[in-house]
């Protein structure tokens, strides 16, 4: 039964990435993309403690969505600060995921080097998002961060979904050995 559970619970993380990469103007799915990945992150708390935390990042980006989301606030300064505070907790949610994964793989003896490489292609894309954000940059270089911003975060969820089946198959694997 611990392995269809985790097998459900890596499924529902990768549905809830499709989700993120696929709808990201609709802000409905969004939030059921993230209350999947908090489920299956919750579900997978005993094999990493960062699953509970990447749980938690997940239901604070939900909290953010909603605060964002039409009809709540006017738009304005601070439904845009607000905008963009909202990426922080995406950023984590992913972060904190790729940690489980590699905990998950240190423990199962694997190299973890996939999962630090998908580490910083999410991270750079994400923190690229939260720079251009004041307004400081010039127009050349604002086109510049916005094609990278956008090339690396469908990158970044790209890889986090691939390496959530590399995880996926790890935890059958050692689950499998492990009665």
């Amino acid at each position: 039964m611990k392995l269809i559970r985790g097998y459900y619970a890596y499924l529902a993380i990768a549905g809830g990435l499709l989700l993120g990469l696929v709808v990201r103007d609709n802000w409905m799915l969004q939030i059921v993309g993230s209350a999947l990945i908090s489920a299956g992150a919750l579900s997978l708390q005993r094999v990493s403690r960062w699953f509970l935390r990447a749980s938690i990042a997940a239901d604070v980006s939900i909290g953010f969505t909603v605060l964002c989301g039409p009809g709540v606030l006017p738009p304005g300064l601070g439904r845009m600060a607000l905008e963009y505070a909202s990426l922080v907790p995406l950023l984590l949610t992913g972060c904190m995921l790729l940690l489980a994964y590699i905990d998950q793989m240190r423990a199962a003896g694997r190299g973890a080097l996939a999962e630090w490489a998908v580490f910083v292609v999410w991270s750079a894309g994400w923190i690229l998002a939260l720079l251009m954000a004041p307004g400081w940059l010039n127009d050349y270089a604002l086109a510049l961060t916005v094609t990278a911003v956008n090339t690396l975060t469908v990158l970044g969820y790209i890889a986090l979904l691939a390496d959530t089946f590399r995880a996926q198959k790890e935890y059958i694997r050692t689950e499998g050995e492990n009665p």
